[in-house]
Order: structure tokens, then C-alpha cells, then sequence
């Protein structure tokens, strides 16, 4: 009996309707927010397509973020041996699923955290960024300064 051969893998993954909705969406509110802050005006901060508007809607929160049709390309390119999908199924789902996580993430905290440890944690953060050991001196001033030196090696 001959060994079967291996199934060539078929992309299954495709765009996430909701992922490029909530990114169009976050683009044209980084937009927005520019021109008013541009004019002194004032500016709104990002809500998402799909909200319905209610900080108290806790399930409601998630609406926006519904990462169902990624999790279903990811289960459909791994699930099947003999019709599997490819690597990049796997990445890309990944991506788009964990990126409307954080997005969820964020957003929840912004509408469900109390003020003071807001700004406590704010302050937390500044105080950090302001550190000599901080990123802005670590990931920034210092990361130059060694791809300097590597670039004044002699080759």
C-alpha cells in the first residue's frame, strides 16, 4: 500500500469584516481628533462602529469587538489534516484576533476604571517614561547610541 501523501495546504483565512471596520474606524477618529485639536477645538475620543453607547452595557462593550469570524478562519486552517490551511492562516488570524482584544482591552478601561486609579496608574507610567532607565532613554536615546556603534565598526 503506497503512503499517502501529504494534503498541500489552502489558504482558508480571510480579511475579518470587523477588524478593518474598527481600524477604518480608529483612522478617521485619529483624523478627526486632529483637525480639532488642530483648531482648538474639541476632540472626541474613539468610540467604536457597532456601540450602542452604554458605559453600563458590560456585554455591550464587546459588540464592537467581535473577533468570530477570525477565530473561525483560525479553527478552520488548523482543524482539518487533510485539507489544511496554511502558516500565514494561523499569523494572520492571530493578529487580527489578538489586536481586537487590546482594542477591547483598552476601550473597557477607558469607560470602567475609576478616576483616581486612572491617574494613578497614569502617573505610574510617567514617572517611569521620565526614569533615565525609562524607554524613552532605553529604547530610544540608547538604542541609537548602540546602532551607532555597530554602524562605526570596522568591517
Amino acid at each position: 500500500m503506497p503512503a499517502k501523501s501529504p494534503a498541500t495546504p489552502k489558504s482558508k483565512a480571510n480579511m475579518d469584516p470587523n477588524f478593518e471596520k474598527q481600524f477604518r474606524r480608529l483612522k478617521k477618529s485619529a483624523k478627526d481628533q486632529h483637525e480639532q485639536g488642530k483648531k482648538g477645538g474639541q476632540v472626541k475620543q474613539f468610540r467604536p462602529e457597532g456601540w450602542n453607547g452604554d458605559p453600563f452595557d458590560y456585554e455591550g462593550l464587546s459588540e464592537p469587538f467581535n473577533r468570530d469570524k477570525a477565530n473561525d478562519d483560525l479553527v478552520a486552517a488548523i482543524s482539518d489534516g487533510d485539507a489544511p490551511g496554511t502558516t500565514g492562516d494561523v499569523v494572520v488570524c492571530s493578529v487580527m484576533i489578538n489586536q481586537l482584544s487590546i482594542m477591547e482591552r483598552a476601550f473597557r478601561v477607558r469607560h470602567t476604571m475609576r478616576r483616581c486609579r486612572a491617574q494613578a496608574q497614569q502617573l505610574g507610567r510617567q514617572r517611569g517614561h521620565g526614569d533615565d532607565k525609562g524607554p524613552f532613554i532605553q529604547l530610544g536615546v540608547e538604542y541609537a547610541r548602540a546602532l551607532l556603534k555597530q554602524a562605526k565598526k570596522a568591517q
